[in-house]
């Protein structure tokens, strides 16, 4: 196997263990917890991030398109890589940690590719669009996840 297939080898087992993790996350925030779409986009901010990031990948393996793929990056490092230092280690959020660990291979696997590839003029266009649309969101849900915290707390059972 050449190295371009066992990257992408890789990058499609990484992926696919992002989408399980991401769906399983979802389906918690919102069978479970019977959270609406707004409090699921802030409460659960690495799902929505993770969608976004395998439709980018995704259109990067189909159309060669290299601004996709760092795209998302940006939230994925902020929710997922930073997830690992602010989130416990016990409970319930084993289970989220290891979404943040997923996260974060994703993104070595995408910087990696993004590296072989040397098309820095389409990563440096895609982590600019990536800060254009996604700080806006970052903002949003610090801010909702402060003006709301009794409340993810209650839903996370965190307070009593």
């Amino acid at each position: 196997m050449d190295r371009t297939k066992a990257r992408n080898a890789v990058g499609v087992a990484l992926a696919a263990a992002l989408l399980l993790l991401t769906l399983l996350g979802s389906g918690y925030f919102i069978f479970t917890l019977k959270v609406g779409f707004v409090q699921w986009l802030a409460f659960n901010a690495c799902s929505p991030t993770s969608l976004v990031y395998l439709v980018c990948v995704t259109i990067f393996w189909l159309k060669g398109n290299t601004a996709l793929l760092p795209f998302a990056l940006l939230p994925m490092y902020y929710f997922g890589t930073m997830g690992l230092f602010t989130f416990t280690w016990s409970g319930a959020n084993v289970f989220a940690q290891l979404s943040h660990i997923t996260m974060t291979l994703n993104i070595a696997w995408a910087t990696y590719v993004l590296c072989s590839i040397s098309d820095y003029k389409a990563t440096a266009k895609g982590l600019s669009w990536g800060i254009v649309v996604f700080v806006p969101y970052i903002s949003f849900v610090m801010y909702y996840c402060r003006t709301h915290a009794a409340e993810i707390g209650r839903l996370l059972q965190m307070v009593e």
